[in-house]
C-alpha cells in the first residue's frame, strides 16, 4: 500500500496540472467613499502615544488603488506632529497630491507624472532627512525633493492612513485603496517597524519588530478572505434542482422545472430565464452536467438499471429542453457521483441511492454513440454508496473518497459511514484504494465534488454531518499521502434532508477561488439555492489572527531575566508572609466587590450595535439610528415575534398557525385568531423596518422569519459560535467572544411563560455542558482571569452550578484573593439554603480541595 501512495504522488506531481496558487494574498482593503462615514477605514499607527526618530525615518509601503467611477478622493496617509502640523499624501479625482503643512503650506504639489495604474501593486516611500533639512517622496519610479527646515518639527509624530480621527486633523475622506508591507526605518536604514499587514487581531495589528500595535478601524483583512466563505446569493427555485458549474465561463447554472438560472460568479450577475419547454418527467436528483465540447448544458435521467435512459440539451436561446419520456418514477441513483470528460466524450455515473438501496458500479454514456452501458470496477472492490465525493486528478484519473452505504448495498443490511479514498483510471477502469482515514470523533459526508490540488498533494471537500437537519458544512483538507485532514476556514450553514438537499464545490481558476453551492428544502414545492465563495489556498482560523502575546528570545538576556525572576520571587514571597496574617480582616474595597455574588460577572458598560435584536439579559432591540425601541414591542407582539423566531432557529421552519392560536388565542376561534395574527405581524414589520431587512415567511402550515445580513442578534451568534467551538478548531477568541455574550445575563429573564422554558432550559444545559467540556480539555491551557469568566458565565445559566462554584473558589485562591473566593463560597451557600431549605453539605476547604 505505502509503495502504491507514493507512485501515485510521484504521478501527479509530474503529469496533474498545477493551476492552484501557493501563497494568499494578504494587506489592509479600506472602505473608503462609498461606505457611511462612521464604516470607513482607518490605521493608526501610534494610538496610544507619538513615534520618536530623532534624526528622521523613512516609511514604505505598497499600494494598490481601485479605481471607481465615483471619486476616489482621500487620504493615503497623514503624519502629524505634537503641534498639528502635518505631512499628506492625498488621492485626488484623477493625480495623487502631496503636502506639507506648518502654519502655512510649506509644499504643495501635484503629481501629475505619477502613473496610477489601477489594480497593480505600487512602491511608495517617504523620506524624513531631519539632520540635512530634507523631505522625499518615492511612488513608484517618480522622485520629488523639498529642502525646508520645517521638517525639524516631525521629530514626534503620529502617523495615520486613511480616515483620520485626530483632534482638528479629523479626515473621513478615503481612497479605494490596499496597502501592505508597510515598514518604518532610522537613518541608518535599520528596521525599527514592520506591519506586514496579514495576520492581526481583531482590533488591529502588531508590528514584527517590537510587537508595537497598530490600531484599526474597521478593517478589511485581505487575509480573511482565505479564512472566511463570502455568501455571493441567494435565491428561491423549485423542488430538487438540478446545478451544475461552468468552468469556461465561471457560471453556476440550476434549473427546475419552469426556469433556468444562471450566475456569473465573477461579476455577482444572477439571471432567471423562463423555460418554454419543460422536462416531461419529475426532477428528484440533481442530474446536470456541462459538456465544454460544446459549452451545452445536459440533463439526463437514470432512472432504474434497467429502465430507458435519456441524455437531452438544453437550448439556451430557445430556453427549451430536448424531448423526453413521460413518466412520474423517482430515481434509484441519489445523490450518486458524475464526471463528464471531454477526452472521452462520455458521462460516468458512480453509485446512488433509492428505494432502500446503495448503488455500485460505473454507468457511462458515449456521447459520440448516443449509447448507455455499465460496468464494474476493476481492482479494489468500492462498497456500494451515495453522498461521496468526487475530483479529477486529470484527464485519466479521478478521485473518489467518502460516502454512505453497505456492503452489500442493503440499507437494512449494517449501513456505515466510509473514509476511504480511490483513484479510477478511467483508461482501464480499475480502482486503486490509497487510504482509509479512522472513524472522526463526528460523522460527516462529503460534497458531490472534490478539488485535488495536486501540486501541494491535498485536496478538498465540503463536509456535513447528514443525521441533522439544522447544520453546518466545513472545509476538510485531507492529504494524498497519508489518511489526514484539517479543517479550514469558517463554517456554512445548511438545512439537510437528505435527498432533498446537495451540496457541491468547485474551484474558479481564473480567480482563483473555491465556489461552494448549497441546495437546501424550505417547503414541499421550493428549495432554497446558496452560493459562496473563499480565495485560495484557504487558511485556518488560526492562520489569520496574531498572538496577544510578544514572543520573545529570551536567549538575548536570559541571566538578567532569571536574576529579575529571582528578585521577584523573592519581595511576592515576603509579600505574602505579611498579607495572609489578617487577610480576612483586610480585605481592600475593590476585592470585596470585584465578584458580590457568584452569579455576577464583572460589571461593565453594555454598547448595543445597530440594527440588533439582543435576548440575553433582557429583550432589547435597536434600530438603524442607534435607538432602543424596545418599548414599541409590547406584549403581545414581543410574544408572537419570539414564538415565530426562536421555533425558526430551533427547527428550521418556524411555527405553525395552530401552535400560535393555542398560546396567544387559545380563547379566540380560529377566524378572530387569524385575524389578530394578521394585525400583530403588521404592527411588528412596520416596528422592524426600522431596524433592518426582516421578513417573515408563510410554507404550508408554518410561519418563520428570515433576517438580513445587516440584522445582529446575540442569541445566534452565541448559537453559531458554539457549534464552531464544538468542533475540532477550538480558539481563544471564539472562546471570549461566546462567554462576552452569554455574561450579559439569563436568556430573556424577563419572559415568564410557560412556551419560553423549554428554550432557556435547552440553552442552559448545552451551554453549561460546552463550557464544563472546555474546562475539562487537557490540550487547551486558559489563564486564571477567563476561567473565573468561564465561572461566572456558569453561575448566570446555573446560579446552583458546583462545578462553577469549585472553579471559582479554586482558581481566586491561587491568583491570591482568598476573601473573593469565601465571598463567592458565601453567597452560594445562602442561596443554596435559600432554595432548597438546607445546608449546602461541602465546608470552603472542601470546595478549594
Amino acid at each position: 500500500m505505502k509503495i502504491r501512495i507514493i507512485v501515485f504522488c510521484i504521478f501527479i506531481s509530474l503529469f496533474a496540472p498545477a493551476v492552484f496558487s501557493q501563497e494568499p494574498q494578504y494587506g489592509l482593503k479600506f472602505n473608503s467613499n462609498t461606505y457611511e462615514p462612521e464604516m470607513r477605514t482607518g490605521l493608526n499607527l501610534s494610538p496610544d502615544d507619538y513615534l520618536s526618530f530623532s534624526d528622521g525615518f523613512s516609511m514604505a509601503f505598497n499600494a494598490k488603488f481601485h479605481f471607481k467611477d465615483i471619486h476616489n478622493y482621500g487620504y493615503i496617509f497623514r503624519i502629524i506632529n505634537e503641534k498639528g502640523n502635518s505631512i499628506d499624501l492625498i488621492m485626488g479625482d484623477i493625480n495623487v497630491v502631496f503636502s506639507m503643512l506648518s502654519g502655512d503650506i510649506v509644499c504643495s504639489n501635484t503629481l501629475a507624472e505619477v502613473d496610477m495604474i489601477p489594480e497593480q501593486w505600487m512602491p511608495i516611500r517617504l523620506n524624513i532627512d531631519i539632520g540635512n533639512e530634507e523631505l522625499e517622496i518615492k511612488i513608484g519610479k517618480y522622485v520629488k525633493k523639498w529642502n525646508t527646515p520645517e521638517i525639524r518639527k516631525f521629530c514626534d509624530v503620529k502617523i495615520m492612513f486613511g480616515k483620520t480621527d485626530y483632534l482638528k486633523k479629523q479626515a473621513i475622506d478615503v481612497p479605494d485603496m490596499t496597502i501592505k508591507d508597510l515598514e518604518i526605518r532610522d537613518m541608518s536604514k535599520k528596521l525599527q517597524y514592520s506591519w506586514k499587514l496579514s495576520k492581526h487581531t481583531s482590533g488591529g495589528v502588531y508590528d514584527d519588530v517590537k510587537y508595537y500595535f497598530a490600531k484599526c478601524e474597521n478593517p478589511n483583512w485581505v487575509l480573511d478572505y482565505n479564512g472566511t466563505w463570502e455568501k455571493r446569493i441567494t435565491f428561491t427555485t423549485g423542488i430538487s434542482p438540478y446545478l451544475t458549474y461552468d468552468f469556461d465561463k465561471n457560471i453556476v447554472t440550476v434549473a427546475d422545472q419552469r426556469s433556468f438560472y444562471i450566475f456569473t460568479v465573477k461579476d455577482n450577475l444572477f439571471e432567471k430565464h423562463t423555460v418554454n419547454k419543460k422536462l416531461s418527467y419529475k426532477m428528484s436528483s440533481n442530474q446536470m452536467i456541462y459538456n465544454p465540447l460544446d459549452s451545452g448544458f445536459y440533463a439526463y435521467n437514470l432512472i432504474k438499471e434497467d429502465s430507458a435512459k435519456e441524455f437531452v440539451r438544453f437550448n439556451l436561446d430557445k430556453r427549451e429542453w430536448g424531448a423526453t419520456t413521460v413518466h412520474e418514477h423517482t430515481t434509484d441513483y441519489r445523490h450518486h457521483n458524475r464526471y463528464f470528460s471531454p477526452k472521452y466524450n462520455r458521462l460516468y455515473i458512480f453509485g446512488g441511492y433509492g428505494h432502500l438501496k446503495y448503488k455500485g458500479g460505473v454507468f457511462i454514456y458515449d456521447v459520440k454513440d448516443k449509447t448507455w452501458s455499465k460496468t464494474v470496477l476493476k481492482g479494489d472492490s468500492i462498497a456500494p454508496r451515495y453522498l461521496g465525493g468526487m475530483g479529477e486528478i486529470d484527464e485519466d484519473h479521478l478521485l473518489l473518497f467518502g460516502g454512505y452505504g453497505s456492503e452489500t448495498g442493503d440499507q437494512a443490511l449494517q449501513p456505515q459511514f466510509y473514509y476511504d479514498s480511490y483513484i479510477i483510471n478511467l483508461k482501464t477502469m480499475e480502482a486503486k484504494k490509497i487510504w482509509t482515514l479512522e472513524n472522526p470523533l463526528e460523522n460527516f459526508v462529503v460534497s458531490n465534488s472534490l478539488v485535488v490540488d495536486s501540486k501541494n498533494k491535498c485536496f478538498y471537500a465540503l463536509g456535513f454531518p447528514s443525521m441533522k437537519y439544522n447544520s453546518h458544512i466545513s472545509l476538510y483538507k485531507f492529504s494524498l499521502e497519508k489518511p489526514e485532514y484539517e479543517i479550514m476556514a469558517d463554517q456554512i450553514p445548511i438545512k439537510f434532508k437528505d435527498v432533498f438537499s446537495y451540496v457541491d464545490l468547485f474551484y474558479d481558476v481564473s480567480d482563483k477561488k473555491l465556489i461552494a453551492a448549497t441546495v437546501s428544502p424550505i417547503a414541499d414545492t421550493t428549495s432554497n439555492i446558496s452560493i459562496y465563495s473563499l480565495a485560495f489556498p484557504p487558511l485556518k482560523n488560526s492562520d489569520l489572527y496574531q498572538s496577544e502575546t510578544k514572543e520573545t528570545n529570551i536567549s538575548l538576556f536570559i541571566l538578567p531575566l532569571l536574576f529579575f525572576i529571582f528578585l521577584l520571587s523573592a519581595l511576592y514571597f515576603v509579600w505574602r508572609k505579611r498579607k495572609n496574617i489578617n487577610t480576612e480582616q483586610h480585605q481592600i474595597l475593590d476585592e470585596k466587590t470585584e465578584f458580590p455574588v457568584p452569579h455576577t460577572g464583572v460589571n461593565m458598560v453594555r454598547i448595543l450595535p445597530k440594527k440588533s435584536i439582543i435576548l440575553f439579559g433582557g429583550f432589547q432591540v435597536v434600530d438603524k439610528q442607534g435607538i432602543d425601541i424596545t418599548s414599541d414591542f409590547k406584549p403581545l407582539l414581543k410574544n408572537l415575534f419570539l414564538l415565530i423566531f426562536l421555533h425558526t432557529i430551533k427547527n428550521g421552519k418556524g411555527i405553525s398557525f395552530t401552535r400560535l392560536k393555542d398560546i396567544l388565542w387559545f380563547d379566540k376561534s380560529e377566524e378572530s385568531a387569524n385575524n389578530n395574527r394578521g394585525v400583530a405581524l403588521s404592527k411588528i414589520r412596520q416596528i422592524l423596518d426600522n431596524v433592518g431587512v426582516i421578513s417573515f415567511n408563510k410554507k404550508g402550515i408554518y410561519w418563520s422569519v428570515e433576517f438580513g445580513d445587516d440584522v445582529y442578534c446575540d442569541y445566534y451568534e452565541a448559537l453559531i459560535l458554539m457549534e464552531k467551538i464544538k468542533g475540532n478548531d477550538v480558539t481563544i477568541s471564539d472562546i471570549k467572544r461566546l462567554l462576552s455574550i452569554v455574561s450579559a445575563g439569563e436568556l430573556l429573564p424577563n419572559l415568564q411563560t410557560e412556551w419560553i422554558d423549554a428554550f432557556k432550559s435547552d440553552f442552559s444545559n448545552e451551554l453549561v455542558d460546552l463550557i464544563l467540556q472546555l474546562i475539562r480539555q487537557k490540550n487547551i491551557v486558559f489563564s486564571d482571569s477567563l476561567l473565573i469568566e468561564m465561572a461566572n458565565a456558569l453561575f448566570i445559566h446555573d446560579p446552583l452550578n458546583e462545578d462553577a462554584l469549585k472553579l471559582k473558589c479554586s482558581v481566586s485562591v491561587k491568583m491570591g484573593k482568598n476573601g473573593l473566593a469565601r465571598n463567592a463560597y458565601n453567597a452560594f451557600v445562602k442561596e443554596y439554603a435559600v432554595l432548597f431549605g438546607t445546608e449546602y453539605k461541602y465546608s470552603f476547604e472542601q470546595v478549594i480541595s
